[in-house]
């Protein structure tokens, strides 16, 4: 029997404060708020946070709002049992067959230059990584990025407005502490941290659809919000690439006013296969008004926990008369290391290597879909580790799932990100990772996504 809405949510929001996504002392998103984004009734909203605060997971504040308790003082059992991880170990090893987002390949990565600049590291010689470093994040790893992104992705910055974070979920809820009395636009579907950081600090958002040519500028006029995030270069989950029409257009926009920010999120640009790269958006701005944002997840390893954002020069002041900062979170050994490896060129050599490894992993999976192209309409394949599959051939969501879990095939639908109104379960789309699939299972992974997807 299928759960009420507000147990679902009950359950949803218990899960989040227990795995951390909220720490003891936040404030907790307001029902008006949570209602709102959710698009739930207020009696729904009601009876799930009843339940928190029965159970103690979050407090009320008269005048204020409710805010999460300490997790380690609650009369319940928040950590897994030896037989809940047994279970979760064998759910795990019955998908043969992932598809997943966040995994990148691991036989091609240069492990004895990796190790030996991890080394040179350790030594007497560099006495800084023993103390606490820049807030900013060190300097040479910041010199070596701006160098990288003039090179390869046209941004045009200096060393002192980089910052250094150890998520891109950490840096844009920094930045929203720089651009204070905002209001936001952000793409829909659209990236989780950025909706969770919105959320999480009750800021007003507007979410904006997406089209082929990139988000819809026509709302973005209409609107009287201040920032806008995209994902221009690969957007996530679509796969679309923004054009340069609207690229222009969302330039222009900001600079018509001064309150006006872009936040480009560029999370896997190193990875253009078929066509010249297109330049961040960022250089296409003469005026200081985006924000840009990447990560090493993609690039080298999603365990390095490296991230950047490069500030426009106007805002530094804001961003150094931050009461409060919190201190760079990336341990200086790893940022002196990869530093090392940008500087003496090992970083474009692998990314170099890595194209050819993932374009020739997207290639083998595209020719094998092709005589399917009747039932299966793909997009968002040009660039990124990722691209989106869409179901035309009658199978309604629960169908293909069920065969998923016959196959032992771990595949993500697109209705994860999204509205349930706004997703055709009749003819579902699924975003299909592939850079984590090793060479020699690309060839059943390739085969038993055929067999699910198609009839």
């Amino acid at each position: 029997m299928k759960q009420p809405l507000y147990m679902q949510l009950y359950q949803k929001l218990k899960e989040q404060i227990i795995e951390g996504q909220y720490q003891s002392g936040d404030r907790f998103p307001s029902k008006r708020r949570l209602a709102e984004h959710h698009s739930l009734s207020n009696t729904t909203i009601e009876h799930a946070y009843q339940y928190l605060l029965d159970e103690g997971y979050i407090y009320s504040k008269p005048r204020s709002g409710y805010y999460v308790s300490d997790i380690e003082s609650l009369p319940v059992v928040t950590k897994e049992s030896p037989t809940a991880v047994i279970q979760q170990t064998q759910k795990e090893t019955t998908t043969r067959y992932r598809f997943d987002l966040a995994r990148i390949d691991t036989e091609h990565f240069p492990w004895q230059q990796f190790r030996k600049y991890a080394r040179d590291v350790f030594d007497e010689s560099m006495p800084d990584i023993l103390q606490p470093g820049d807030q900013q994040g060190e300097f040479r790893l910041r010199q070596a990025i701006a160098h990288y992104l003039f090179n390869s992705r046209g941004v045009n910055c200096h060393p002192e407005q980089i910052i250094i974070g150890s998520s891109t979920e950490q840096l844009i809820n920094q930045v929203t502490d720089i651009l204070t009395d905002r209001s936001y636009i952000i793409e829909y579907p659209s990236y989780p941290p950025i909706k969770q950081v919105l959320d999480k600090k009750e800021l007003a958002y507007k979410q904006v659809p997406v089209t082929k040519k990139g988000i819809e500028m026509s709302q973005v006029f209409n609107s009287n919000r201040q920032v806008v995030y995209v994902t221009p270069s690969h957007q996530f989950p679509t796969g679309y690439v923004m054009n340069l029409k609207t690229r222009t257009q969302l330039i222009n926009w900001a600079q018509q006013h001064k309150d006006r920010f872009i936040i480009e999120d560029d999370y896997d640009s190193e990875f253009r296969y078929f066509s010249k790269p297109i330049p961040a958006l960022q250089s296409l701005d003469k005026t200081g008004k985006v924000i840009y944002i990447s990560t090493f997840s993609k690039s080298l390893f999603p365990s390095c926990r490296i991230a950047f954002m490069v500030l426009p020069k106007a805002l530094m002041k804001n961003y150094h008369d931050l009461p409060n900062k919190e201190g760079n979170t990336v341990p200086a050994p790893m940022q002196y290391t990869v530093a090392q490896f940008m500087e003496n060129g090992s970083f474009d050599r692998h990314l170099n290597k890595m194209r050819k490894v993932y374009r020739h992993k997207l290639t083998y999976i595209l020719e094998a879909l092709k005589p399917y192209q009747n039932q299966l309409m793909i997009e968002g394949a040009t660039t990124g580790m990722h691209f989106t599959l869409t179901v035309q051939n009658g199978m309604h969501l629960d169908n293909v799932l069920q065969r998923a879990k016959q196959n032992h095939v771990k595949l993500i639908p697109l209705i994860n990100y999204m509205k349930k109104e706004n997703y055709d379960v009749a003819a579902p789309k699924f975003i299909i990772g592939f850079g984590g699939i090793p060479d020699n299972e690309l060839e059943a992974h390739t085969n038993v996504l055929i067999q699910t997807l198609t009839k």
